[in-house]
Protein backbone atom coordinates (compact mmCIF):
# COMPACT_ATOMS: atom_id res chain seq x y z
CA UNK A 1 0.00 0.00 0.00
CA UNK A 2 1.43 3.19 -0.97
CA UNK A 3 0.99 5.77 1.92
CA UNK A 4 3.54 8.43 0.41
CA UNK A 5 0.76 11.05 -0.14
CA UNK A 6 -0.37 11.33 2.99
CA UNK A 7 0.77 12.78 6.28
CA UNK A 8 3.20 10.94 8.43
CA UNK A 9 1.09 9.91 10.88
CA UNK A 10 -1.69 8.86 8.64
CA UNK A 11 1.00 6.18 7.72
CA UNK A 12 2.00 5.67 10.79
CA UNK A 13 -1.92 4.46 11.76
CA UNK A 14 -1.79 2.18 9.14
CA UNK A 15 0.91 0.33 9.88
CA UNK A 16 -0.76 -0.39 13.41
CA UNK A 17 -3.04 -2.45 11.45
CA UNK A 18 -0.14 -4.70 10.06
CA UNK A 19 -0.98 -8.38 10.14
CA UNK A 20 2.54 -9.03 10.01
CA UNK A 21 3.50 -6.38 13.05
CA UNK A 22 0.69 -7.65 15.14
CA UNK A 23 2.23 -11.17 14.29
CA UNK A 24 5.35 -10.50 15.03
CA UNK A 25 4.56 -8.09 18.67
CA UNK A 26 2.83 -11.13 19.84
CA UNK A 27 5.63 -13.31 18.65
CA UNK A 28 8.28 -10.41 20.99
CA UNK A 29 5.91 -10.89 23.87
CA UNK A 30 5.62 -14.19 24.17
CA UNK A 31 9.82 -14.66 24.23
CA UNK A 32 10.89 -11.46 26.07
CA UNK A 33 7.90 -10.09 27.93
CA UNK A 34 8.65 -7.45 30.30
CA UNK A 35 12.21 -7.32 29.30
CA UNK A 36 11.03 -5.25 25.86
CA UNK A 37 11.89 -1.31 26.74
CA UNK A 38 10.20 -0.34 23.25
CA UNK A 39 9.89 -1.81 19.90
CA UNK A 40 10.25 0.78 16.80
CA UNK A 41 9.40 0.00 13.21
CA UNK A 42 11.53 1.92 11.00
CA UNK A 43 12.49 2.59 7.16
CA UNK A 44 10.52 2.53 4.12
CA UNK A 45 7.29 0.80 5.95
CA UNK A 46 7.20 3.78 9.13
CA UNK A 47 7.72 6.36 6.94
CA UNK A 48 4.50 4.77 4.68
CA UNK A 49 6.80 4.70 1.12
CA UNK A 50 6.88 1.04 1.07
CA UNK A 51 6.67 -1.00 -1.99
CA UNK A 52 4.74 -4.36 -1.77
CA UNK A 53 8.26 -6.65 -1.43
CA UNK A 54 9.43 -4.20 1.05
CA UNK A 55 11.05 -5.41 4.00
CA UNK A 56 9.88 -4.38 7.67
CA UNK A 57 13.03 -2.82 9.68
CA UNK A 58 12.30 -3.20 12.97
CA UNK A 59 14.62 -2.03 16.50
CA UNK A 60 13.48 -3.87 19.12
CA UNK A 61 14.86 -2.15 22.43
CA UNK A 62 15.97 -5.12 25.46
CA UNK A 63 16.34 -4.79 29.08
CA UNK A 64 19.13 -7.44 31.01
CA UNK A 65 20.64 -7.40 26.84
CA UNK A 66 22.77 -10.53 27.27
CA UNK A 67 24.92 -10.28 23.94
CA UNK A 68 23.99 -9.37 20.70
CA UNK A 69 24.35 -12.47 18.35
CA UNK A 70 22.71 -14.53 21.01
CA UNK A 71 19.19 -12.21 20.89
CA UNK A 72 19.74 -11.99 16.83
CA UNK A 73 19.42 -15.61 16.93
CA UNK A 74 16.04 -15.63 19.04
CA UNK A 75 14.62 -12.86 16.54
CA UNK A 76 16.13 -14.50 14.03
CA UNK A 77 13.50 -17.73 15.23
CA UNK A 78 11.10 -15.39 14.85
CA UNK A 79 11.69 -13.52 11.66
CA UNK A 80 11.63 -17.29 9.86
CA UNK A 81 8.49 -18.19 11.66
CA UNK A 82 6.63 -15.08 10.06
CA UNK A 83 8.36 -15.54 6.88
CA UNK A 84 6.93 -19.26 6.32
CA UNK A 85 3.75 -18.06 7.95
CA UNK A 86 2.91 -14.65 6.14
CA UNK A 87 5.73 -14.64 3.60
CA UNK A 88 7.02 -11.29 4.49
CA UNK A 89 10.86 -10.59 5.48
CA UNK A 90 11.39 -8.90 8.52
CA UNK A 91 15.07 -7.67 9.78
CA UNK A 92 14.79 -6.71 13.58
CA UNK A 93 17.84 -5.78 15.24
CA UNK A 94 18.17 -6.16 19.26
CA UNK A 95 19.53 -3.01 21.11
CA UNK A 96 20.32 -2.52 24.73
CA UNK A 97 17.95 -0.92 26.63
CA UNK A 98 18.58 2.93 26.65
CA UNK A 99 20.44 2.90 23.35
CA UNK A 100 17.10 4.44 21.46
CA UNK A 101 18.99 7.97 22.60
CA UNK A 102 21.60 7.57 21.90
CA UNK A 103 23.39 10.19 19.50
CA UNK A 104 23.92 8.55 16.39
CA UNK A 105 22.89 8.82 12.67
CA UNK A 106 21.29 5.05 12.90
CA UNK A 107 19.32 6.49 16.70
CA UNK A 108 18.65 9.95 14.42
CA UNK A 109 16.55 8.03 11.71
CA UNK A 110 15.11 5.21 14.33
CA UNK A 111 13.37 8.24 16.09
CA UNK A 112 12.93 10.13 12.85
CA UNK A 113 10.97 8.15 11.16
CA UNK A 114 10.13 5.31 13.74
CA UNK A 115 6.50 4.41 14.64
CA UNK A 116 6.36 2.20 18.13
CA UNK A 117 4.89 -0.81 18.24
Amino acid sequence: MDLQPFPPYIAAMATLDDPVLTRFRRALDALYGARIERVVLFGSRARGDARPDSDYDIAVFLQEFEDFGLESGRLAEIETDVLDEMGAVINALPFQAGSYVDRTGFMSEVRRDGVEL
